[in-house]
């Protein structure tokens, strides 16, 4: 599938008109770099239309006004998506992994259907056990929290 295909996709999907998707990117104080031209609204349509080729300096541009990610206009398949977020999680700064963390976090919290006043008695009692009970429990709470992730894949 060509990047206009896929703009068009995501406009559809969206429910985003050729036209305000025109305005929106024109808004975005949009420039081809080798000319310095902003393009008019009528080349935006034949970009749309595939009758012009898409300039690749204009895929930020495309990419933020549909709020996604550029390289979904190129390849949006499971594989290459899972690869793109190796790649990410791979090469991320320490402010990039806390953000990914907090989403995560965030979402396995809202899981947790322990009543919250069971999980206060439950963490206030626990300053009465040893130290080689603590070990134990954290093994098999991380034990069993592995075995909730592998079958949730």
């Amino acid at each position: 599938m060509e990047v206009y295909e896929k703009i068009n996709l995501y406009l559809k999907d969206k429910k985003i008109s050729k036209k305000e998707f025109a305005r929106q990117l024109l808004s975005s104080n949009v420039k081809l770099k080798n000319t310095g031209d902003i393009p008019s609204e009528n080349t935006i349509y034949a970009y749309l239309n595939g009758r012009i080729g898409l300039k690749i300096e204009l895929i930020p541009y495309i990419a933020e006004v549909l709020n996604i990610p550029e390289q979904l206009l190129f390849d949006d398949s499971l594989r290459a998506r899972k690869n793109y977020l190796k790649y990410i999680l791979d090469n991320a700064s320490s402010e990039e992994k806390e953000f990914v963390k907090s989403k995560v976090c965030a979402e396995q919290i809202a899981r947790i259907t322990i009543p919250q006043d069971r999980f206060h008695k439950i963490q206030d009692l626990l300053v009465y056990a040893p130290e080689i009970f603590l070990d134990e429990l954290e093994k098999t709470l991380r034990n069993y929290k592995d075995l909730t992730m592998k079958f949730k894949k």
